[in-house]
This record gives structure tokens, sequence and C-alpha cells, in this order.
């Protein structure tokens, strides 16, 4: 990934998404797979997710296409850290390639959707 833009996941931020995620209700179990990827199983027959968290201060299209071209098999990006963020044409890359875009915050609700209603997914103000 782009060395200038990305860290590696703390383990205080593996902590605590991993312990957050274990702990929402609308979860039944959290797994690693590989790296930074996850599987998340949910509950009330939502689909399962393969999430991938990663630290990235502002992340932008080219960090999207890099991602997605290193995992294509992903549902999702949580950007872990406290103060990530996102472009617009980050977000509109990862929906058009059909992959929610998600601050930490923001995925805490978005996991409860399914459909467009998960990739579209914004927290409300």
């Amino acid at each position: 990934m782009r060395e200038h833009n990305i860290q590696g996941i703390s383990g205080s931020s593996r902590y605590y998404f991993v312990n957050g995620m274990r702990g929402h209700s609308a979860i039944s179990n959290i797994t690693r797979l590989e790296g930074d990827v996850y599987l998340i199983e949910r509950t009330k027959d939502r689909p399962d997710l393969r999430v991938l968290i990663a630290d990235i201060y502002i992340a932008g299209e080219a960090d999207i296409i890099e991602i997605l071209n290193n995992h294509p098999d992903i549902d999702c990006i949580v950007l872990v850290g406290f103060y990530n963020r996102y472009s617009y044409a980050a977000k509109e890359y990862a929906t058009m390639s059909n992959v929610g875009l998600y601050d930490n915050r923001e995925f805490w609700g978005a996991v409860n959707c399914t459909g467009p209603l998960f990739l579209k997914y914004k927290k409300k103000e």
C-alpha cells in the first residue's frame, strides 16, 4: 500500500475493533482470516462479511484501488484509526465496486444493514 499514507494496525486498534464487534448485537462471530481480513458472521440471516481493517489517515481513491487489487473478495473496508477518514472519490469508487467503505464509527451502524443500505450507509449527524 502507499507507504506515506498507511500505518500498520496498532494492537490497540485491532483489539478495539475485534472486541467491539464481538459485543455487537448484529454479530454472532468474528474470525481473523489472514493479515487484517476478518470474517464477520451476522445475526438475523444477514449475509457474512469479509472485512479488511486499515489504518489510513485519509483514504483516497488510489488507496481503495490498491486494496481491492490485493483483496478482490472483500465486502468492506473499515478505517480503524480514530482520526481516519476517506475522500468522496474513495467512497464513490468503493461503492461502484460493490464494497462498503466506513470509518470505525460508521461501521457500527452499517453492520446492521444489507444490500444498498449497507453500501451507502452514513452515520447520522
